[in-house]
Formats: C-alpha cells, sequence, structure tokens
C-alpha cells in the first residue's frame, strides 16, 4: 500500500506540476481556465487536431474514472431505496433501477456543469475544501494515527510535513477559489458560452 502511495504521489506530482509550470511558463497569468482555450487562435487551433482529439479522450477518461469514484456514494443511497437486496445482483429487477438512476444522476451532474459556466471556478473551491483533504492530507495523519510511527522518524516527519504543506495550500486555494468566484460573479449567466 505504501509504494502504490509513493507511486501515486510521484505521478500526480510530475504530471500536474510539469503541466502547471510548462502553462504558467507558455501563457502567464493570461492562462485560460480550460487547457485547450490556450491552443485556439481566433478559433484555429494552434496545435495539430490528432492532439486535440487526444487531450479530449483522455479527458473523457479521466472525468469517467473520477465519476465513477465520487458518485459512489450517491449511487449506494439510490441503489438502497430501490433496489430488492432479496434478488440476485444481476437480475432484472435490480439492473434496470441501477442503470435509471445512475444514468440519471450523471445527466443531472452534466446539467449542472453545463448550466454553471464558472464550472472551473466550484472546481477549485471543490478542490481545495474536498480533494486537497482526501488526497494529500488525510492518509497520512491516518498513516500515522494508525501505524503510530516515532515521531523522531523519517516517516513521521515526512508524513506531517505534507498534512502540514497541503493544509496550507489547501487555505490558499480556498481562499483564491473563492475570490476567483466573486470576482467573476458579475458577468456569469446560466448556460452562458465563456
Amino acid at each position: 500500500m505504501f509504494k502504490g502511495l509513493c507511486l501515486c504521489y510521484a505521478v500526480v506530482i510530475m504530471t500536474f506540476s510539469s503541466v502547471a509550470i510548462s502553462g504558467y511558463w507558455a501563457f502567464g497569468n493570461q492562462a485560460e481556465g480550460l487547457i485547450l482555450s490556450n491552443f485556439l487562435d481566433d478559433g484555429k487551433p494552434l496545435v495539430p487536431k490528432w492532439f486535440i482529439f487526444m487531450t479530449n479522450i483522455f479527458t473523457i477518461l479521466q472525468l469517467s474514472a473520477v465519476g465513477v469514484v465520487y458518485l459512489q456514494p450517491t449511487n449506494e443511497v439510490l441503489e438502497r431505496a430501490f433496489v430488492d437486496p432479496t434478488s440476485k445482483e444481476f437480475s432484472t429487477r435490480n439492473v434496470i433501477p441501477r442503470v435509471i438512476f445512475r444514468s440519471l444522476s450523471v445527466v443531472v451532474a452534466t446539467t449542472i456543469a453545463a448550466m454553471l459556466p464558472f464550472f472551473g471556478d466550484i472546481n477549485s473551491v471543490i478542490g481545495a475544501f474536498g480533494f486537497i483533504p482526501l488526497d494529500f492530507i488525510l492518509p497520512v495523519v491516518f498513516y500515522n494515527l494508525t501505524f503510530k510511527p516515532s515521531k523522531k522518524s523519517p516517516i513521521f516527519l515526512l508524513n506531517t510535513t505534507i498534512a502540514v504543506v497541503f493544509s496550507i495550500l489547501g487555505v490558499i486555494a480556498a481562499i483564491a477559489a473563492v475570490r476567483q468566484i466573486s470576482l467573476d460573479a458579475k458577468s456569469y449567466r446560466l448556460f452562458a458560452n465563456v
């Protein structure tokens, strides 16, 4: 588990940091919230079409995986209400409600995302309040609480440093995200094509 967590952190830090640093280097603070918008000049792509196509495919795959993980609590609540526990898992009685309500939850989430042109700003708030603690702070805190390494051991100090640094980043990100929403609130309309 620990090796997998280290690999996960390494991949996330390398990929996200490389995109963030190169994007800021290339576009400065004028970078668009949607990264592909930076590669268009008056509607004409600055990169090959296959690059935009592959980026969109990878984005869809990423969002599908995230949707499966983060909609799971909603699916669990809906299935407890509408699925028959006495029937088999893949019986028609259970599969049809699962397909209907899982599809409905995706449609509702997609409609809300399309409705709010500041969806990127909301993602920033959710990331600051939800994803940073869940992905970076709580795992290392729980590791220290569960395995109780010596307070002088390198692993305890590393975990504590990670928790403190990402807590500070989370607070800064939350303040920045709320500030950005308040700045952009004047120009927002529902279903706007921003």
